[in-house]
């Protein structure tokens, strides 16, 4: 890739604006070419209103990575409603709804067309409300290396520090790194403040927006997400709150805020202000929206036109009265001093980019799209500072575009020179660093210095002392450093079909199982990382199943900002994957390098890492990031190979996770599987790489008649030929595994059928339920349960009466084929499909009239009719017709 100062040092701003443009399409073009995202979520809960919004919690099955503030259309009981993502935290999410839906929302579905807040930007940065000659030149210094970088004043921190001391009445704690900090944002047009892990950069971003304020100015603080923006504002609070300007609300958070989050300051959320200055409109309004509520609960059970007509009436009076209070709040971000909210904020809402401020402060901005940050500069009349780490995650883009690469894949750092100097140990004179960290035990912190910071990172004094009762709590008491060796654990490592991202299931099971393990110690909070989007699928399901609901498991992406008295790192690679993952590859300026970064640096007392070591010896060379990452640790740490024997220099793992069990030898299991396969009730699933003897495994003679048999792999055909009600799916295997499902509540793992090796029994259903989907252990057209259920269940139900819909064959029409319909409303009816005639055929117990297998649902291409036909391909086919 080009260094970027040289070949852009002598662009204009509409040069800029065309390659912006260009990068926003091309990412557009992309995501609107996957379409609408749509996602399942439950669990949802009632957290209180915020802002005239009310907030639900849910939780999602798979990671969610959009920006906070995106639209949304949530589907509940089959009605949408307008709503706004307020933030993700891993597979948990905070939406907000225009009205309240109860207390407990089971299920929803989400969906978002994401590229409407790209298309935003576009239009911001191409038709700009106001910029100046002085913004566009503001943004062209923030892009250039070589620009002139002189002050415009010679303020200092000091100058404000005592009149900020004196009004909070107390001492303020910053170091000489902080200080600096501070007074480079107070005197020049462009800062950039470096602060890498617990450094103490919010604090920071806290006192220099004091600074700012009390030295005159206005200040716009943003971030890419809600709560970035939210931790930067209760700093500001903590600075500002016994000033004039938040008593008469001139420090503003604009956006909706999670329930409770400015308790503690109540006049930096918008609707605390207009409550204190308007507070009879508010009565008002939260009157009618009580009975608002009270009659829409007696409505679903006396359906009275007094209650509606009084509804309607409340309604009508609702209306003007929020449209008041909008116009109330509107005018309060507007004439505020200072205002945070986000970057999708600011792109969408007239409050700010219709203004402009003094000073234009962007947090996290590593992970900020540049077109983002040239956008910021454009509001900033006086300065513009970068607060962030270019050593920790940046921008999220989907297209692999050569534009999306330059501008949407790279952060405002890299782009202004600021890491290439770094790299070349080169001073800055537009940057600070601030070198004194907080927050890591300095065992942690040592490798996070070596490899990321080159050793300019120091230990604040205490810190060591405030992290020891951490490392000296279990598991592990008195090491800080722990490295799990999987080499020997049959920890196998598999791609999921869809979405090709990597799995580990006995490393996920020992990642739970050491976080079960900590459970009544001294450490407060765990945190699981994986670099896999579907590892942490897996580890989330194990946790729920286990009620480990404090523990946070989720990708590298979803803990920046945070930190945990624990951390466990899952690295997930292993064998039979012949080569380590692009997420794992690289050097320092790689996705690699950030990620073990951020993985390691969010650990206070404690770091517990699971890697298969020689297969990452083998496939990584000694210059690889991760490499590094992993051998520095190997140094440093206690070193524990994990083995399920208890072999020589190795430790017997022993699972304390209910549901979890593990045989040496499949030898010791063969009387349970059978025991469990003669109390199958509805189906079983197997896939098996190898020739299957039933002496020495197990077998099928137990199973009751009409359990069906879905079966995998290349040897396994001939063992459930005799099988009445079986069905041979593929003849390849999906792993050297030999897995058995049975009644999808039990999942019996060979890790390798060819010898005497480990056989894991699981019984967690949330996890099973994933494992199903990841293993391909059952077609997609199988439906789950037994044929009492499936008949139960019918084919839908019908629109007009909600009865169940049922087969029928039409005696009045000759050859007629067979129809799905309603009993009481013959008139609403549908042809029978593929899925239709697979689910007729298990209902009716109809198999193979040759061979006994499986029947499933076909469609000729030539008449269009549906048929059934044998799934082992022996040839057998049968009308629908002939069944009835």
């Amino acid at each position: 890739m080009r260094t970027p100062h040289q070949s852009s040092a002598s662009w204009t701003f509409k040069r800029y604006q065309a390659e912006f443009h260009q990068a926003l399409s091309d990412e557009i073009k992309c995501i609107r070419k996957k379409g609408s995202q749509k996602t399942i979520v439950t669990d949802g809960h009632y957290l209180g209103a915020s802002s005239n919004k009310h907030l639900y919690s849910f939780t999602a099955d798979t990671e969610i990575r959009l920006p906070d503030d995106t639209k949304i259309d949530v589907e509940i009981d089959k009605r949408k409603y307008e709503g706004t993502l307020i933030s993700i935290e891993g597979f948990d999410l905070i939406i907000a709804l225009d009205q309240k839906n109860g207390n407990h929302i089971p299920l929803a579905k989400i969906s978002t067309e994401p590229w409407f807040l790209l298309e935003t930007l576009q239009e911001r940065l191409l038709n700009p409300t106001k910029i100046e000659s002085t913004n566009r030149q503001l943004a062209l210094q923030l892009l250039a290396l070589n620009s002139e970088h002189s002050a415009t004043n010679n303020r200092q921190f000091s100058d404000f520090s005592e009149q900020i001391q004196s009004q909070i009445q107390q001492r303020l704690n910053y170091n000489q790194y902080q200080s600096e900090a501070v007074t480079h944002v107070l005197q020049y047009p462009v800062s950039f403040i470096w602060g890498p892990p617990g450094t103490g950069k919010t604090s920071t971003l806290g006192l220099t927006v004091a600074s700012l304020v009390h030295a005159g100015e206005s200040v716009l603080v943003l971030a890419h997400s809600n709560a970035a923006v939210d931790t930067a504002m209760q700093s500001l609070g903590k600075y500002l709150d016994r000033s004039s300007y938040y008593q008469e609300g001139l420090i503003l958070r604009f956006g909706v805020a999670a329930t409770d989050t400015y308790k503690k300051y109540p006049l930096l959320d918008v609707r605390g202000v207009t409550r204190n200055q308007n507070p009879q409109l508010l009565e008002k309004i939260e009157q009618l929206e009580k009975e608002r509520k009270i009659l829409t609960h007696q409505l679903r059970s006396s359906d009275q036109a007094s209650l509606r007509d009084r509804l309607a009436a409340i309604r009508a009076e609702l209306h003007p009265l929020k449209d008041l209070l909008k116009k109330k709040e509107s005018e309060l971000v507007q004439k505020a001093t200072v205002v945070g909210c986000t970057l999708s904020k600011a792109v969408i809402a007239s409050e700010i980019f219709n203004r402009q401020f003094d000073s234009v402060i962007v947090d996290e901005a590593s992970m900020a799209y540049i077109p983002h940050c040239i956008y910021a500069a454009t509001l900033a009349k006086k300065r513009i500072a970068i607060f962030g780490d270019f050593r920790q995650l940046g921008p999220i883009a989907q297209s692999e575009d050569d534009s999306v690469e330059r501008w949407l894949k790279r952060d405002i750092f890299e782009e202004a020179g600021i890491v290439d100097r770094v790299n070349r140990n080169e001073p800055d004179k537009r940057m600070v660093l601030l070198q004194t960290q907080y927050r890591m035990h300095p065992s942690i912190s040592a490798i996070s210095n070596r490899l990321f910071y080159n050793g300019q990172l120091r230990d604040g004094e205490g810190v060591k002392a405030q992290t020891q009762t951490i490392v000296d709590s279990e598991p592990h008491a008195g090491q800080a450093l722990v490295l799990y060796d999987l080499s020997h654990s049959s920890a196998f490592c598999f791609s999921e079909k869809e979405s090709h991202s990597r799995f580990n299931l006995v490393s996920a099971l020992v990642a739970a199982d050491l976080a079960y393990k900590s459970q009544g110690s001294e450490v407060e909070s765990i945190g699981i990382i994986t670099p896999y989007k579907d590892q942490a699928r897996l580890i989330h399901r194990i946790l729920r199943d286990s009620k480990l609901d404090d523990v946070k498991a989720s990708t590298v992406h979803r803990f920046q900002g945070s930190e945990q008295h624990l951390i466990i790192f899952d690295a997930v690679d292993s064998t039979p994957k012949k080569e380590v993952g692009k997420l794992l590859q690289g050097g320092l300026n790689s996705t690699a390098s950030r990620l073990a970064n951020v993985a390691i640096s969010r650990a206070q007392g404690k770091f517990i890492g699971l890697f298969n070591n020689g297969y990452l010896q083998r496939n990584l060379d000694s210059f690889n990031i991760f490499r590094k990452f992993r051998d520095c640790l190997h140094t440093r740490s206690q070193v524990v190979p994990l083995t399920f024997s208890g072999s020589a220099n190795s430790t017997a793992w022993q699972f304390s996770i209910p549901g979890v069990e593990v045989y040496l030898q499949s030898s010791q299991v063969k009387q349970m599987i059978q025991a469990d396969l003669r109390n199958a009730r509805d189906e079983v699933a197997i896939d098996w790489p190898t020739i299957f003897d039933e002496q020495r495994y197990f077998s099928w003679s137990v199973l009751k008649a009409g359990i069906q048999v879905f079966a995998r792999g290349s040897k396994i055909q001939r063992s459930i030929a005799a099988l009445k009600n079986n069905r041979f799916e593929k003849s390849d295997s999906f792993s050297t595994m030999g897995i058995l499902g049975i009644d999808r509540k039990i999942l019996w793992i060979y890790t390798n059928p060819s010898a005497q090796s480990l056989v894991f029994k699981i019984t967690l259903p949330k996890t099973i339920e994933l494992l199903y989907i990841f293993l391909q252990l059952v077609p997609a057209d199988s439906k789950k349960g037994s044929a009492k259920q499936r008949i139960q269940n019918g084919f839908g139900s019908c629109e007009v009466c909600k009865g169940l819909l049922w087969t029928k064959l039409p005696e009045h029409i000759p050859n007629a084929e067979p129809i799905i319909t309603c009993e009481k409303h013959p008139y609403k009816w549908r042809r029978m499909n593929q899925d239709d005639a697979t689910q007729f055929a298990q209902i009716n117990g109809r198999t193979c009239g040759e061979c006994g297998a499986a029947l499933k649902g076909c469609k000729n291409s030539t008449t269009g009719k549906i048929f059934l036909a044998c799934t082992s391909g022996c040839g057998y086919t049968l009308r629908l017709r002939d069944i009835f």
